[in-house]
């Protein structure tokens, strides 16, 4: 699942991931991720933290606390991923920062979904 507020972001994503052969859902806001992870149970979240409304680590509070949700990993896909906020989250499995690397980004998703 790829969590991003940025349409083409969110798309280029969707695209990469999907022709490395995993099944994806995009999500443009942290609410709609949040509803949609509880339904979908994907194997692995891609997160931006800088959203209107609900942030990134708003997103990671709430799926934290919920224990459907709980144990999904997080590859957090930031420009703003520096923030030290991330590391009392058991969940993030890897951080990358904008402009980031497509096969990174191929690799840390399969790394997060124990694909490796």
């Amino acid at each position: 699942m790829v969590i991003e507020d940025d349409d083409t972001v969110r798309e280029m994503m969707c695209e990469l991931l999907e022709s490395a052969g995993f099944r994806v859902a995009g999500c443009r806001n942290g609410e709609d991720g949040i509803m949609a992870a509880r339904e979908l149970r994907p194997s692995v979240v891609t997160l931006d933290l800088h959203m209107p409304g609900i942030d990134g680590v708003e997103v990671l509070r709430r799926l934290n606390s919920d224990e459907s949700t709980a144990d999904l990993p997080v590859v957090v896909v930031s420009a703003y991923s520096y923030d030290r906020r991330l590391g009392c989250w058991s969940q993030v499995k890897a951080v990358l920062s904008k402009p980031f690397d497509l096969d990174d980004l191929c690799a840390k998703v399969r790394a997060a979904a124990g694909m490796d």
